[in-house]
């Protein structure tokens, strides 16, 4: 400023000395000197709003960096936030306003390489969950497209060069916006037009929420890939089982359509023929496993490149319902085969290890005719042995019988047992009912066991009486221990068995459609007639104790009159209770009966017997919740007494016992799309024909499998002894 001041203070002098010469008037040098005066302020003024607009270009650029900064923060979560806080702390210090913008600009730079980085993993996972979304389907949802982060609105366009190092994905809405990138020229590029700013959220969270989802989709593929290499290695088991021909990779030929689903049940045109190229390059390549764990089976081989398709998966399980579905219609028909064959067997005294031999050597569900071969020499044999035959059976039917508890004479055929005129319709004849009688006792098996064990109670019971009514009983050791382990089995064993029978016969009756008889007696007539006879004995006995007279012997049922509903203990007890104190209460000698007389208690109507009119007129008798072991019965059983005057209760429908072909349409099979049934290791056996309860009883072997249930309960009685 002093050399401008100087310059000007030596120049006035020279144009004054002009002026002199020139002989302006002095008026004109006051218009020089307001000239120069005004170009000076002019300069001067020039000079500082240029740098103003630069101090102002400058203060604006780093207003829109710091936007910029803000909406990346926002945009990339922690990490954003952390910047923001070291650039708060780095504007505290000064500095000028192009090392500010430059501090800016590099951290503006790390920011966009963390979003850029956290933007390709994110389009990344977006990716595979689309695709896995589509593989899997709902509830695997494809992702939702990334919002904005907000203030992306406010920021002004620039020129963004579009990013090329990643593949555009497959979710639409994440690469059709434009990006901040980190290209800062200095230079203007023309080639290159303005782009909104538009920031994506890319945040710890968002990055969280897309990491567990394809994390869990992941896990969902790799759970049905393993489910669908399983029922891979159960079709190759069913292959090898059902002996099936090779599946058609063209038009079906060999192979029964029945085993495939219909093509126009497939989803999309051509997918059923696709996989099943793909089944049967899977079953030409891998063995059937036979073992017991599927975690020790071989990895099935062919499965490179296989996804799990929903389409697929639906299609393996159909599958397997189809192939299921006809092992158990081919299973059925050879037992019923084998039915028929064993019992042949055992009338021609087949060697047991031959019989086993044929059974190890034939297992298998394939369509062959073993069993119809095997059908067929027996039946021949039998046509050359026919008097033989006769002796046979009919000593079957007389073990069989009486293995039944059934009374001499009873059956479906008891005068041609007595007939000697040999011929093929008698031996047919007796073979039915032969059959009848084994279906029978496969039919009655565990609790006929238990019925026998009752009655070998009640032996034990008279048995027990008996040893007690012995006067010389005490000068024998040994009987009185046989009485101590008789009692505790007659008391312990005899109630509870008893009260398994009553829980179990009557759901066994309603769903066989028949009473179970034993000996000509239904066997819970006899059981609950056999309670109240025991209760009557008790309440005789305890009244004769107590000096009252006996109870009114009760009406036994007779077919024109109903027997009325055996009353629980609880109501006994009460009506006893209510009777007894009815009757005069005895006095002790000497004692004075007025003031030693008890109140007379009423008779509670709640808990008493109580008799209400039935239809018809017949009164029934009611009781509160009557128990086995009381003497009471459950709704629908029949009442005591049913069987007196040898009245056996008759019941409606064929008979239960009559042998039934086993055809295919017994075995429900399930419509398509229903509810999957998993075969486990354990379900896939090779077939092999189960041998009947009546052929172990005929060769002296019982095969039950209920036996553990009675040796528990024999178990828990000896260990009181």
């Amino acid at each position: 400023m002093m050399d401008v001041t100087t310059h000007i203070a030596e120049q006035i002098p020279i144009l004054q000395s002009l002026h002199t010469r020139l002989g302006l008037p002095d008026n004109i040098l006051a218009e020089d000197m307001a000239r120069i005066d005004a170009a000076v302020r002019t300069a001067i003024q020039s000079v500082v709003r240029s740098r103003e607009d630069e101090v102002a270009s400058w203060e604006e650029k780093i207003n829109d960096e710091k936007r910029v900064i803000h909406c990346i923060a926002k945009a990339v979560g922690d990490r954003g936030r952390s910047a923001l806080a070291e650039e708060r702390r780095e504007t505290m210090v000064p500095a000028s306003l192009p090392a500010q913008h430059e501090r800016l600009v590099r951290q503006t730079k790390e920011l966009e390489q963390v979003y850029e980085e956290r933007l390709a993993k994110i389009e990344e996972m977006m990716t595979t969950l689309e695709k896995l979304s589509l593989l899997l389907g709902p509830p695997y949802d494809p992702p939702a497209p990334l919002k904005e982060v907000p203030e992306s609105a406010t920021l002004p366009p620039r020129a963004v060069p579009r990013r090329s190092t990643l593949a555009p994905p497959m979710v639409a809405p994440t690469t059709n916006v434009n990006k901040r990138h980190s290209a800062r020229n200095t230079t203007p590029q023309p080639e290159i037009p303005l782009q909104p700013q538009v920031w994506l959220d890319v945040g710890e969270d968002v990055m969280g929420t897309l990491e567990k989802a394809v994390s869990e989709a992941l896990a969902e593929r790799d759970t049905r890939l393993e489910e669908l290499e399983t029922d891979f290695g159960h079709l190759v088991w069913f292959a090898s089982e059902l002996d099936l021909p090779p599946l058609p990779t063209g038009p079906l030929d060999e192979f029964p359509e029945r085993l495939l689903p219909p093509s126009d049940m497939e989803e999309t045109p051509g997918a059923h023929e696709r996989y099943t190229k793909l089944l049967a390059s899977i079953l030409a390549v891998n063995e059937p496993w036979d073992g017991d764990d599927d975690a020790d089976a071989p990895e099935i081989q062919g499965m490179d490149g296989i996804e799990p398709e929903i389409g697929l998966m639906k299609w393996v399980a159909w599958i397997a319902e189809l192939w299921g579905e006809e092992k158990e219609i081919r299973d059925a028909q050879c037992q019923e085969l084998y039915e028929q064959i064993e019992p042949l067997w055992e009338r021609l005294k087949v060697d047991p290890d031959e019989i086993q031999k044929f059974i190890d050597e034939n297992r298998g569900s394939g369509e062959n005719t073993y069993l119809a071969k095997e059908l067929q020499r027996v039946q021949d044999l039998r046509k050359s042995s026919l008097s033989e035959l006769f002796v046979e059976v009919r000593q079957e039917i007389a073990k069989l019988q009486n293995h039944l508890l059934l009374n001499k004479g009873e059956g479906s055929t008891p005068d041609a047992l007595n007939n000697e005129e040999y011929s093929e319709e008698l031996l047919k004849e007796e073979e039915d009912e032969c059959q009848r009688l084994r279906d029978e006792v496969n039919a009655k098996g565990p609790v006929l066991k238990k019925v026998k064990e009752w009655i070998q109670l009640k032996k034990d019971e008279v048995k027990l009486s008996t040893i007690e009514a012995d006067p010389d009983r005490f000068k024998k050791a040994r009987n009185m221990l046989e009485e101590e382990k008789l009692r505790k089995r007659v008391e312990k064993l005899k109630p509870k068995i008893e009260a398994q029978l009553l829980a179990t016969l009557p759901a066994w009756e309603e769903e066989h459609g028949g009473p179970f008889l034993a000996h000509g007696e239904r066997v819970v007539d006899s059981i609950q007639n056999a309670i109240a006879e025991k209760a009557k004995a008790r309440d005789a006995k305890k009244n004769a104790r107590m000096g009252l007279a006996p109870r009114a012997a009760s009406v036994r049922a007779t077919p024109a009159q109903p027997a009325s509903r055996v009353v629980s203990s609880t109501a006994r007890s009460v009506s006893n209770t209510t009777r007894k104190r009815d009757a005069p209460t005895p006095c002790p000698p000497g004692g004075n009966g007025s003031t030693l007389k008890r109140s007379r208690i009423g008779q509670p109507s709640s808990r008493s017997t109580s008799s209400r009119p039935r239809a018809g007129g017949i009164p029934r008798m009611t009781a509160a919740t009557p128990t086995p072991a009381s003497g009471g019965r459950a709704f629908g059983q029949p009442a005591l007494g049913a069987l007196a005057n040898g009245n056996t209760p008759q019941m409606t429908g064929p008979d239960p016992f009559k042998s039934r072909p086993i055809t295919s349409h017994l075995i429900k099979s399930r419509p398509p799309g229903s509810s999957r049934r998993p075969l486990s290791a354990k379900s896939r056996t090779s077939f092999k024909p189960r041998p009947s309860l009546a052929a172990g009883l005929l060769r002296g072997v019982d095969v039950l499998e209920a036996d553990e249930a009675g040796e528990a309960g024999e178990a828990e009685v000896d260990n009181v002894y």
